[in-house]
């Protein structure tokens, strides 16, 4: 089993900044997210009033065929008057969330068609909006890192799925 500590959450909903980056699976294999996640790091760690903890969000968004929308974040209890081009000012909603720890050295791909069984196996569904076309099973996923300098293939960090109960 590729993950742990699995179970449903109430949420409330928090303030972030983060640099964004857009572009296919074959370009974040190839390391394209990571750089966007190594430049959110080097600029948290220089913004005296953030007070930075080393935790970093991964957000992603699945609201492309072939790839998806990433945010690479910082919860922020401020919002910035001067910051680069390519970073948003991110407000998520209190929600109900699926969360679980995957475990480091295990297949990320095998935790996360465990988190969706398990949410199914729950009479939940992943939240979607009609904002976004849907192209993967969780279209929307948060990841919260603690060590960056780690391979992910060797990582484990923290995943939060919104779900919403099933009503037929």
């Amino acid at each position: 089993m590729a993950l742990s500590a699995a179970r449903f959450e109430e949420h409330e909903g928090f303030t972030a900044v983060a640099f964004v980056w857009q572009g296919t699976f074959e370009e974040a294999f190839h390391g394209e997210v990571h750089k966007t996640i190594k430049k959110m790091q080097a600029w948290a760690k220089e913004q005296e009033s953030l007070d930075f903890d080393n935790t970093l969000l991964g957000m992603s968004v699945h609201n492309l065929e072939d790839g998806f929308t990433h945010y690479s974040a910082v919860k922020a209890n401020w919002k910035p008057t001067d910051v680069p081009e390519d970073m948003e000012w991110v407000e998520i909603p209190a929600h109900t969330y699926f969360v679980c720890d995957h475990i480091a050295g295990t297949d990320i791909n095998d935790t996360y068609k465990e988190v969706a069984k398990r949410i199914e196996a729950r009479d939940y569904r992943p939240y979607i909006t009609a904002e976004y076309p849907v192209f993967d099973e969780l279209p929307f996923k948060i990841e919260v890192y603690s060590m960056i300098d780690t391979p992910r293939n060797e990582q484990g960090f923290h995943i939060m799925i919104p779900v919403v109960k099933h009503l037929e």
